[in-house]
């Protein structure tokens, strides 16, 4: 009898973590769902004139060898910063943050840094040989002249009321949609972005599977 209830005993404590592992499986995973925002478009902005129901963010025309390049925002989960025309103490700040993000990702596929400046700016040539070297992955690009105010406004839908232009990261799925929007300066907000990484992530993988 005493011999029974031990095995009963060992049944449950094997069965309990089995029962939990399959309830968060099965149940958990829709609990926290990532926004997707501007579904319905982004009508609401005069100055931005778009015909997709549902906003994907557009190609930006970078200039290299005077040549306009587009760069596709899909295939990858990234992260985009608008430079300041100076990176000073705060911009230097927000790319610490950056590399922290990249870091912390790094077991997984890591999103992809892109660094966006407008013609003018002589910060990204400074950014750029200053990170190139210990981030070889980021992407650093200037827009055109033409493209680079309404890029801004009419793609990643910069600036917000609520968080500095040049403060903001934004996270684009491999959709060319937009998922958020972080303080880049805010610690706590980026601890947040690499949560819903990780969670973009996860979701990718169960649904390719």
């Amino acid at each position: 009898m005493q011999k029974s209830r031990k095995i009963g005993l060992l049944i449950l404590m094997l069965a309990i973590p089995i029962f939990f592992v399959l309830f968060f499986e099965l149940f958990s995973t829709s609990h926290y769902a990532i926004p997707i925002f501007y579904e319905n478009g982004i009508d609401s902005l005069a100055a931005c004139q778009s015909s997709q129901s549902a906003h994907r963010v557009k190609p930006l025309f970078t200039q290299t060898a005077n040549k306009a390049q587009p760069y596709q925002f899909t295939n990858a989960v990234q992260i985009v910063y608008a430079l300041p025309t100076k990176c000073e103490d705060a911009c230097v700040n927000i790319l610490e943050e950056l590399a922290r993000v990249q870091g912390v990702l790094a077991s997984q596929a890591p999103p992809q840094i892109v660094l966006v400046a407008s013609p003018d700016s002589p910060s990204l040539s400074t950014i750029t040989e200053k990170y190139s070297a210990t981030q070889p992955d980021w992407l650093f690009f200037t827009g055109t002249e033409q493209q680079y105010p309404s890029f801004l406004q009419c793609e990643l839908v910069l600036p917000r009321a609520d968080i500095l232009l040049h403060e903001t990261f934004v996270l684009i799925d491999r959709l060319g949609q937009i998922r958020g929007y972080y303080q880049g300066t805010d610690p706590s907000e980026v601890d947040r972005l690499i949560a819903e990484i990780r969670i973009l992530e996860y979701s990718t993988e169960k649904n390719e599977n």
